[in-house]
């Protein structure tokens, strides 16, 4: 006799489509490319409470300072607006080149470890650097019509492919 076990859960699978559904909608609201929007909201709200605080002082009635903080806001949102969202995408795009800076310099000092340490990957380093550099001399010199192959690929690649011995 045969025994037959579950492979799902009916309230397992209720609950991971759940989650699923709240980490897009999350994903979403929490996205990086709205950074520039709530950076512009906090500098607006930062702006609108300083002259609600100014307005209490003075004792103003609510309708004024409803009229007061709406001007406020719109006039900080006009001002604003521009150069909060330039400078935080700005800043978004130099943290962006930093951290990939920063990864291709920790990869670069991983593969000169390696390189250290075994004399085949040294040597395939070496041979790499001196193809590449020998590839642009070749594409200096405007010798690279004589060392062109046809290889039917000009429609897909209309550069020139240098023949390779190897």
């Amino acid at each position: 006799m045969a025994t037959h076990f579950h492979t799902s859960h009916d309230g397992l699978d209720r609950f991971i489509d759940g989650a699923s559904a709240a980490k897009s909608v999350f994903s979403d609201i929490f996205s990086a490319k709205r950074l520039p929007t709530y950076v512009l909201g906090v500098a607006i709200m930062a702006v609108v409470t300083m002259a609600e605080r100014a307005l209490d002082a003075a004792q103003t009635g609510f309708a004024f300072e409803w009229a007061v903080l709406t001007v406020v806001a719109l006039a900080t949102f006009g001002l604003l607006a521009g150069l909060i969202i330039r400078s935080t995408r700005a800043a978004q795009s130099w943290f962006a080149d930093y951290s990939k800076h920063a990864e291709q310099t920790r990869a670069d000092v991983k593969m000169w470890a390696a390189a250290r340490r075994d004399p085949r990957v040294m040597n395939d380093i070496i041979a790499a650097q001196g193809h590449a550099d020998w590839m642009i001399d070749e594409s200096r010199s405007h010798k690279v019509s004589a060392s062109v192959k046809d290889d039917g690929l000009a429609p897909l690649a209309p550069w020139a492919q240098l023949t390779r011995y190897y």
